[in-house]
């Protein structure tokens, strides 16, 4: 059996094995070696490597491919070539990064118009203002704008503001009214 491998890549790797065909026009039926084969005996299987064929012997290549890591910063990585490995300091969890004092500002707001229009969409709290609705209703709208937006200035006024999660409903008002 003849041993056979890529050609034409960086590491020429093994793929498989195939039979020797005999030189039916040579007087001593000498065994043809085609291309990318080689009669060179196989090393090892190792975990982790691929084996590759290159000046007229094997040798071992790490193969990451597929791997994941991550910078300090965050940043994603995935290993897609041979030999490529994964460099100092790489972490291979996600980092967890806590958002800037801009982000969290950003989904505090984006939380108090959440809540906000969960109990009065935009719709109702129009109506509200336009005085379609009763006056118990209209109060009601507008009180719950107010102590929702009443959370959100004590919020951001939080020096450990990055430090919270600002959709725990701690920090919110409980609705009671209706609409």
């Amino acid at each position: 059996m003849l041993n056979t491998f890529k050609l034409g890549a960086k590491y020429p790797v093994y793929t498989g094995q195939v039979k020797a065909k005999i030189d039916a026009a040579s007087e001593d039926k000498k065994r043809l070696c085609p291309a990318y084969a080689t009669d060179v005996e196989l090393i090892a299987d190792k975990e982790g490597f691929q084996r590759y064929f290159k000046d007229g012997a094997w040798h071992y290549v790490v193969d990451n491919i597929g791997a994941e890591y991550w910078d300090e910063d965050g940043t994603k990585h995935t290993i897609n070539e041979l030999g490529e490995e994964t460099p100092d300091g790489a972490l291979f969890e996600e980092p967890i990064i806590p958002p800037t004092l801009e982000e969290q500002t950003a989904f505090a707001n984006a939380e108090c118009s959440r809540r906000i229009n969960a109990h009065w969409n935009q719709i109702g709290q129009i109506n509200a203002s336009l005085g379609v609705y009763g006056e118990e209703d209209t109060v009601a709208c507008a009180a719950w704008i107010s102590s929702n937006r009443a959370a959100l200035v004590a919020l951001l006024a939080r020096e450990d503001l990055i430090e919270i999660d600002v959709t725990d409903e701690q920090h919110w008002p409980v609705f009671e009214g209706s609409n």
